[in-house]
């Protein structure tokens, strides 16, 4: 492990900590009563807080405690610090993107019938369906409770949440993508077609994320733009490298099920990209193999095996490298230089080139 890339860990683990505790403020691990009544308005009635308990929050926090990179509150810290802010001023804002993304994913592995999220089962392999969509869908909408928390002018706020609702939306569109092409209702997918469905997918909260900095700094349009635009495409580049690990990675490392988007019959730009260049035959062999969407070990090396013949691994390597060193090439023109660019940077080659 080099050393940029450890002292960029050491970061994450520090911003990561951090944000955990911010986490914690909003959301505690169980409530009671009067907690209750603190975090979400006295009852007309009367509460009955051990459901909220056992339905929401110990699943919640079991989530939360596996762990995680936290980049998305990560890259909106060091965007912050990059405009000249202090970390103070921006922490409690940081639960934002990360519980929303947290509740994408117990949501994304319900739909995607997934079993492992980071290194023990699903949340609801563990809880049930319906505990997990519920808490899921909760996460949308909780962390926004920070905003009355905090010295924030009503425009701010205002921005801010238009910024949500966008990024919502796109979640969800991007979401709606992806399961219509992993059940085969469309089949022809292009590149473009798969970077903008990665784009509301993952870009959208990586964009909430430097938006709320850029907002909270009042940051030069011009400059919003570049960052922004930055950490879409960063985004779009970290899931295709997390499309790579799944097929190649250590799962020991990566926390999933290697050949797992097989499994799904996820059209990540590797099969994109195969399906057009391997031979006909082969390509409607990896096309019969999503279909399935097979457990079948055999079968999922095989179409494995079928990406790596094809050279879409490498291929999708080089359009990361690419996508990155491109939009970076442009915000490096308007961002000054300071310590904070520098972890900005570090933290984009740490993502599209990690192992887990």
């Amino acid at each position: 492990m080099g050393g940029e890339e450890r002292n960029i860990l050491d970061i994450l683990e520090d911003y990561g900590r951090r944000i955990t505790e911010e986490i914690e403020k909003l959301i505690p691990k169980k409530v009671d009563e009067e907690s209750l009544s603190k975090l979400i308005g006295k009852p007309l009635f009367k509460y009955e807080p051990e459901s909220i308990n056992k339905s929401i929050l110990e699943p919640f926090w079991d989530l939360i405690s596996r762990g995680g990179k936290r980049w998305r509150p990560a890259l909106m810290i060091i965007v912050y610090e990059a405009l000249d802010g202090k970390i103070e001023d921006i922490l409690p804002l940081t639960v934002i993107p990360e519980v929303i993304h947290n509740g994408t994913l117990v949501v994304d592995d319900v739909e995607d019938e997934s079993d492992y999220r980071r290194g023990k089962p699903c949340i609801h392999k563990t809880y049930g369906v319906d505990i997990a969509i519920n808490m899921g869908n909760t996460m949308y909408f909780l962390p926004l409770l920070t905003l009355s928390k905090i010295n924030l002018s009503d425009d701010k706020k205002l921005r801010i949440l238009q910024e949500y609702v966008k990024t919502m939306i796109e979640l969800s569109i991007g979401q709606a993508m992806d399961i219509a092409w992993h059940r085969g209702m469309i089949d022809d997918i292009t590149e473009e077609q798969y970077m903008q469905m990665t784009l509301f997918k993952t870009g959208a909260l990586a964009r909430l994320s430097v938006k709320i900095a850029c907002i909270i700094a009042d940051t030069p349009r011009e400059i919003e733009e570049k960052i922004t635009r930055f950490s879409e495409t960063l985004a779009v580049a970290f899931q295709i490298q997390d499309d790579i690990l799944n097929i190649i990675g250590e799962e020991s490392k990566y926390g999933k099920e290697i050949g797992g988007d097989i499994k799904e019959g996820k059209r990540t730009l590797l099969v994109v990209k195969a399906l057009r260049i391997l031979p006909r035959h082969k390509a409607e062999r990896l096309r019969e193999i999503l279909k399935l969407r097979t457990n079948h070990e055999d079968l999922i090396r095989e179409a494995i095996n079928l990406l790596k013949e094809s050279g879409s691994i490498d291929y999708a390597r080089k359009i990361c490298v690419e996508l990155v060193s491109k939009a970076w090439n442009e915000l490096d023109k308007v961002l000054p230089n300071s310590q904070a660019k520098e972890k900005l940077k570090a933290l984009a080659n740490f993502l599209i080139f990690r192992e887990f």
